[in-house]
């Protein structure tokens, strides 16, 4: 044994890679992501490394299956936001509507972690719908005073605690204060937002995302497509759906991709969801015209709420379904008489259950190289 590693240490000493790849901790996807740390901002770094520091927080931000469809370029001024169309839903979003909202999530915690880091941030986005180009150019400069603005400032330490939770909320009023704090973060913008505590209406809502999961579960194309997406718990993989996030134990979530694949589970999943819609003491459901601009802001939006409600102690999930499904979102823009199309439905209640992290991918990942890039 000594001998052995006598000559380990040789090797390592002839091989310095060796070296490095033993003192490099292994990526893990559910925790190293939101390992992140105010100390370790790189306040004494060059301009890059500060904002290369901003981007592990806009990683972090929800998108639909948690494809995470962004890539970012780091300059002198600022970050470039692209789009990456290669982890799009042909299927469940032919339009790339979730895609562009899951963009603007994205930029919001860009906004809030720019703040808290004392930036001054200016967000231009692009409409012109070239591919090639970054749909967003988020502009930073160091702030010349201390002034924050204290609404959005609070906001950032829910950027590490935000989670998506799918189990069954408490039978809790929600006190009128913190109804009152949601209704802010979903106003002053060309977007809007509509409220409800109305059990009746919720009542209406939940039929609506049980008959969605029925149309859905019986697409054989869209339940191949949820399928890429579905993770076992111990998947190593930086993305996708793991299936303690919808309430899986190792064995079940192992099969969870074959399962999805294979069997039409629209009546299950529909009678779940809609006993949890149903039951939820709020109802939250995002409207804007179908532009690439108000699919956007929307997502800022969503994402400022969610922010809001992990702030105030309370939990989400969403319920996209009837949203997804044309002949229903038609149903439901009806059946709230709202002036514009419907985006997103958020449930929001208290829960104890607490749920893990969904992963994220490694930062080496969604950086690109910005020597042809002008974010001007």
């Amino acid at each position: 044994m000594k001998t052995s590693l006598y000559n380990m240490e040789l090797d390592i000493e002839a091989n310095p890679a060796m070296q490095m790849e033993m003192d490099m901790p292994t990526f893990d996807p559910f925790r190293t992501p939101y390992e992140l740390f105010e100390e370790d901002f790189p306040n004494m770094g060059s301009r890059v490394e500060q904002l290369t520091f901003l981007v592990r927080y806009a990683v972090l931000a929800p998108s639909g299956h948690n494809t995470q469809p962004w890539k970012f370029a780091v300059t002198q001024e600022g970050i470039a936001v692209f789009a990456d169309y290669t982890r799009r839903l042909p299927v469940a979003d032919p339009d790339n509507r979730e895609l562009q909202m899951s963009i603007g999530a994205a930029v919001m915690n860009l906004r809030v972690a720019a703040l808290h880091f004392g930036f001054v941030c200016r967000v231009d986005y692009n409409h012109s719908n070239d591919s090639e180009l970054p749909v967003a150019r988020v502009l930073l400069s160091r702030q010349k005073t201390d002034s924050v603005v204290p609404a959005k400032e609070s906001l950032f330490p829910a950027i590490l605690k935000r989670r998506t939770n799918r189990n069954p909320f408490l039978y809790a009023r929600i006190p009128d204060r913190v109804v009152s704090a949601l209704r802010s973060a979903v106003g002053g913008s060309s977007v809007s937002a509509w409220l409800s505590t109305d059990p009746l209406l919720n009542q209406h809502v939940a039929d609506l995302v049980a008959e969605a999961h029925r149309v859905q579960q019986g697409d054989v194309q869209f339940r191949k497509e949820l399928a890429e997406w579905v993770r076992p718990n111990f998947t190593k993989k930086g993305d996708g759906i793991p299936g303690a996030s919808i309430g899986l134990g190792n064995v079940a979530s192992a099969i969870g991709p074959l399962a999805t694949r294979m069997f039409d589970m629209g009546r299950i999943t529909g009678n779940r969801d809609q006993a949890l819609c149903r039951e939820a003491p709020l109802l939250v459901i995002l409207h804007g015209e179908d532009t690439v601009p108000q699919w956007l802001e929307v997502g800022e939006m969503l994402e400022r709420l969610l922010l809001t409600v992990t702030r105030e102690g309370l939990n989400f999930s969403f319920f996209n379904m009837p949203i997804e499904v044309p002949a229903l979102r038609a149903e439901l823009r009806g059946l709230l008489d709202i002036p514009s199309w419907p985006q997103l439905i958020v449930r929001i209640g208290y829960c104890l259950k607490e749920v893990p992290p969904t992963p994220r991918r490694p930062l080496e990942e969604v950086l690109i190289a910005t020597s042809d890039i002008d974010i001007h």
